[in-house]
């Protein structure tokens, strides 16, 4: 009887031990099923806003293409205006005084840290990788704001009576204001430093790095 008891004790707590494993097991195989789906889901999220911001990083490219083909254009003509294509310089006279307020989006990346997913990161390389693209494409929004602040010393040098007297009259003859710009060391000055400055500026590298972090990320299981 006692043995018959203990018997049917120890199947019984055999059960219930095989209940809480199984339990356990699932709730682990679960959890790490959820956490796979919210660390593809971010990263998701992530490929995406660096495709956003490889489009941003497009659009400055053309801003600073504009922006040295109108100042080499410029310099060509200096003190005689009157001589360049009016078509041409009516294109290319306001471009140099244009300003532009370019930044990336972060919000998938601070979501991605803050999640606390990458901790289950079994691809650690791909995670340095997404720092590094995050990194580069701000370094490149570094050099556009760079371009503009020392852009805007210059023209606020070259920016003598007679430019501001031309630029506040009703009517601006663009041939008129670069001849007044140009009149003088500071406006002549300015052109050179754009171009001088768009000299050394190419995001290829950048581009091309991101572009390669993207197709990991999609590829990422």
């Amino acid at each position: 009887m006692k043995s018959e008891k203990l018997e049917s004790f120890l199947l019984n707590f055999l059960a219930v031990v095989l209940g809480i494993v199984i339990t356990f097991g699932c709730d682990s195989l679960v959890n790490r099923r959820q956490e796979a789906k919210s660390l593809k889901g971010s990263l998701e999220l992530v490929a995406a806003e660096l495709e956003a911001n490889l489009e941003i990083v497009s659009l400055g490219d053309t801003i600073m293409a504009a922006q040295k083909e109108a100042a080499e254009f410029l310099s060509r003509y200096e003190n005689n205006f009157r001589k360049a294509d009016q078509d041409s310089l009516l294109m290319y006279a306001n471009i140099p005084f244009g300003v532009a307020d370019i930044s990336i989006y972060t919000d998938a990346f601070e979501l991605l840290k803050s999640s606390g997913v990458l901790t289950k990161f079994k691809d650690k390389e791909l995670a340095l990788d997404i720092f590094r693209a995050y990194g580069s494409l701000k370094d490149v929004m570094t050099f556009y704001k760079m371009f503009f602040d020392r852009k805007k010393i210059y023209l606020d040098q070259a920016q003598d009576a007679r430019v501001t007297r031309i630029l506040s009259s009703d009517e601006v003859r663009a041939d008129e204001l670069w001849e007044a710009m140009t009149a003088t060391e500071s406006g002549r000055q300015f052109l050179r430093e754009i171009s001088r400055f768009l000299y050394q500026y190419d995001s290829e590298e950048t581009v091309v790095a991101v572009r390669e972090t993207i197709d990991r990320i999609k590829t990422y299981k």
